[in-house]
């Protein structure tokens, strides 16, 4: 029987990719983005933004002009990098961590425990606003790194801590404790067991955690925090905090305002596009647990 599950998550993720690379030279796409601040009906009438959905903008414009579907397509490239470079960098610090900390006792272990329990008391989305709302980082050119960084950090304790409990458990497999009668170094029983056996269960995560990733990002679009930003001048003696990016969790931060204003169109493509990436690596992470699921039973 098929994997159905692993071929839908594939196709998303693919439709994905193909637009984080492709889609801003697709032709209908205004890679620049600029306002249309009025234009002209065929009977002579003056039309002023938003326009409503047609042959030149599919999705519509916000109130600048903007067409909303060259938005969305142009930044998908930066949301999934913010997206993968979390993750990524939260499993590079998390896996050796939890390899190191499998006897549950010494240094790595104390340090696992710590920055676990630092987070766990808190919802993550708390301690994410708690921490990205520290006044330094307001003002702080780097932000967008800073933000990347920390919420990677956040979550660091926890996966870790899943890594250990696996490592824990295979560590008491036969051929593990034969490894240790025979000698073998901590890097080569590493290598040569632990990592080949948790290989699939860490590609499983790290799609999970893709989507939980997004969604956390995406929350805190809800609640108007920028992932970068910078202060504008808007006139004499009067500064405001500006976002400076196109993803799409800025998108939501930038326009929730105009809910309330019965323009929820604005808000609505931009959390359709984060919904899907979701859906796409929660079931692509499904898929790939089925997979080797029957690869394992096939085995025995």
């Amino acid at each position: 029987m098929k994997n159905i599950t692993l071929w839908i998550g594939g196709i998303m993720f693919a439709l994905l990719v193909f637009v984080m690379f492709a889609g801003q030279y697709l032709p209908f796409i205004d890679q620049t983005l600029t306002p249309e601040k009025h234009r002209w009906s065929q009977d002579e009438r003056l039309i002023l933004p938003p326009y409503e959905p047609s042959s030149k903008n599919l999705l519509g414009s916000d109130k600048d002009g903007v067409d909303n579907l060259s938005k969305i397509i142009m930044g998908t490239k930066e949301t999934l990098l913010i997206i993968f470079s979390i993750t990524a960098l939260r499993y590079m610090i998390a896996v050796p961590l939890g390899l190191s900390a499998y006897r549950k006792s010494g240094v790595a272990n104390s340090i696992l425990t710590v920055w676990n329990q630092l987070f766990s008391y808190l919802p993550t989305l708390f301690s994410a606003i708690l921490l990205l709302s520290l006044p330094f980082l307001l003002f702080a050119s780097w932000r967008l790194l800073w933000v990347i960084l920390i919420l990677a950090a956040i979550e660091v304790g926890r996966v870790a801590y899943l890594i250990q409990q696996q490592t824990h458990q295979i560590s008491r497999e036969p051929f593990v404790e034969a490894g240790h009668a025979l000698g073998l170094s901590p890097w080569r029983l590493t290598r040569s067991y632990f990592i080949p056996t948790m290989i699939p269960e860490i590609v499983v995560n790290f799609c999970v955690d893709l989507g939980k990733v997004t969604l956390l990002i995406g929350q805190l679009g809800v609640l108007s925090i920028f992932l970068s930003q910078e202060w504008v001048e808007v006139n004499e003696m009067s500064m405001i905090l500006m976002n400076t990016s196109n993803n799409w969790m800025s998108l939501l931060a930038s326009m929730r305002a105009d809910i309330y204003v019965s323009k929820f169109t604005y808000i609505f493509y931009p959390a359709l596009a984060i919904m899907f990436t979701i859906l796409t690596f929660n079931v692509l992470g499904e898929g790939i647990r089925r997979h080797f699921n029957r690869r394992i039973h096939n085995y025995l």
